[in-house]
């Protein structure tokens, strides 16, 4: 039945899936890889949290954060970064949602409400589903947290695919506000999650305004970072 549903080649090399040349496997994203880009996604090493912090720290953000995490560096015409593009923009959210299942191991024991970056209304009507929320439903399924829509994004924002630091900073002020659930965070725990962070920008802004709510810490969480410039 999956044949039906799941994609039967790899999303990477179109090669036939790993779960085609074995049905005994378990992992999900067999039915999305063959079994050579899926050894290369399970052992891309998770950045270093120092690494993602310098971002923040470059943006100049002066929001004090508990835990600055991500799985994966993203890496160009890599197997992530296709099944990246699948989830966001070929409708596959079921793979969103076995990899943000894939994710929670890295969530921390203290936080119990997961925040994600909003989409604008427009973004989220071309699209159909904001990725990030269906990663963060997957790791409520497996931890003992609860999605909370406390932010709303309130104006549209270009893409920031190629606008520098400083651009993206700009690109990103005022474009969020407290939802009339932000009230729910009082003095929670909270874990702010995206699917891709590059600068920095978005998830600083996020955090920046969520901060207004009066939240006991306040952390992030990426699927994926992008590869700091000059590294």
């Amino acid at each position: 039945m999956f044949s039906l549903f799941l994609p039967e080649k790899c999303l990477h090399c179109e090669q036939p899936s790993a779960h085609s040349h074995n049905r005994k496997l378990k992992e999900p994203l067999s039915h999305y890889l063959c079994k050579i880009c899926l050894r290369i996604l399970n052992n891309q090493d998770a950045p270093q949290e120092r690494m993602i912090r310098d971002e923040f720290e470059r943006l100049g953000s002066t929001v004090e954060l508990n835990n600055t995490l991500a799985a994966y560096i993203f890496v160009a015409e890599s197997p992530l970064q296709s099944v990246i593009h699948a989830m966001k923009y070929d409708g596959m959210m079921k793979l969103g949602y076995h990899l943000g299942k894939s994710l929670s191991y890295l969530v921390p024991k203290e936080v119990n409400v997961i925040i994600p970056v909003p989409l604008h209304r427009t973004r989220l009507a071309e699209r159909g589903y904001n990725q990030a929320e269906v990663i963060a439903k997957a790791i409520t399924a497996q931890s003992n947290t609860n999605v909370v829509r406390a932010i709303k994004r309130v104006r549209p924002t270009p893409s920031q695919t190629h606008l520098s630091v400083s651009e993206r900073i700009e690109n990103m002020r005022g474009a969020f506000a407290l939802s009339s659930n932000a009230s729910k965070i009082k003095g929670k725990h909270i874990i702010i999650v995206d699917d891709v962070m590059t600068t920095g920008s978005t998830l600083a802004s996020v955090a920046e305004t969520l901060l207004e709510a009066k939240p006991k810490s306040i952390s992030t969480l990426a699927l994926a970072i992008a590869q700091p410039m000059g590294q």
